[in-house]
């Protein structure tokens, strides 16, 4: 029978990576070494066994795997823990600065990236590490025309070459992806990739949010001309803060907006009040304006979350 603890110590007899630590049954310690990308060395770990002294079932199976990198990260990967609570003990990371602690949970994949060469000190990371391919790795970018773009003091650069070539990527490439706030000129870009190695391209995995230009919407032209209609009582809007408004009351030929009881005419076609300026048109402000027995709306619906879902116009009517 195999007895013992379910901890590792690097280089000497202490406690330092403990999964479930407690009285447990060790029956198999498996090592491994081996290199990714024939860069990375790396030192695998295997412990089997059960995590009860002397309890030795399917319920107290336990599994897990501490992968050890000579970048210093610390991977830790769990492929079978017990699920019942009384089978269970603390898990952790004690660095020379402090404890990590963490759960270990069946199919779970954690890291550890140092925070310094020393190993004092240790960031927690809910995933395995990621380690950049060691490549001689070169980026441009491409436009709708084909057109070449190269980055230079963080601003584009068109170049006068048209043919993709490894040297072309060598002398004029950049090593880090482009900044997404570069591309926003370009129509239809294209981030081309290279590097100086015959294994497959590496999995990329980019981001990125799609804002839209202003959108301007007009409502119909409405008719206040019925002789019960008095004037505009209030306007409420059910839409985001950043939603403009501007009104006419000639159909569309001119456009007005009214701030603090001073009414203005715009000149831009994306430019307008607030929804709290045109909330707060006051009885009188409106019955300035609106003498023409025509109403119109216009609205500005910016950014990524802005919407307009209703606009409500109150108006004052004589009794019947």
């Amino acid at each position: 029978m195999n007895y013992g603890t379910s901890w590792i110590g690097f280089g000497e007899n202490t406690e330092q990576l403990k999964i479930v630590r407690r009285d447990t049954d060790l029956m198999t310690l498996r090592r491994e070494e081996g290199t990714i990308w024939g860069t990375y060395k790396f030192l695998r770990i295997r412990w089997e066994g059960y995590s009860v002294h002397g309890n030795r079932n399917e319920a107290t199976q336990m599994v897990w795997d501490a992968i050890l990198f000579d970048t210093g990260e610390i991977c830790v990967s769990f492929d079978a823990i017990p699920t019942n609570s009384s089978y269970l003990a603390d898990s952790s990371l004690v660095a020379g600065n402090g404890t990590i602690s963490f759960t270990a949970l069946t199919g779970k994949i954690i890291s550890f990236k140092p925070k310094d060469e020393s190993g004092n000190g240790f960031e927690y990371v809910d995933h395995a590490p990621v380690f950049l391919d060691p490549y001689n790795r070169r980026y441009l970018i491409s436009d709708a025309d084909s057109t070449l773009y190269t980055v230079e003091e963080n601003a584009l650069v068109k170049l006068k070459e048209i043919e993709l070539t490894a040297a072309l990527f060598e002398a004029r490439g950049v090593q880090d992806i482009p900044d997404g706030k570069l591309l926003i000129t370009l129509h239809d870009p294209t981030i081309l990739y290279w590097h100086d190695s015959e294994n497959l391209f590496p999995d990329m995995k980019v981001s990125y949010t799609g804002v839209p230009i202003p959108q301007v919407l007009y409502s119909e032209s409405i008719d206040m001309s019925d002789s019960t209609i008095l004037g505009i009582e209030k306007v409420t809007a059910d839409c985001s803060d950043e939603v403009l408004f501007a009104v006419s009351f000639d159909d569309g030929a001119s456009w007005w907006s009214c701030i603090n009881a001073v009414w203005a005419k715009l000149s831009e076609e994306k430019s307008g009040m607030s929804k709290a300026a045109l909330e707060a048109i006051s009885v009188d402000s409106w019955a300035e304006k609106a003498t023409t027995g025509q109403l119109k709306y216009r609205f500005i619906v910016s950014g990524a979350d802005g919407y307009l879902k209703s606009i409500t116009t109150d108006y004052l009517n004589t009794e019947e």
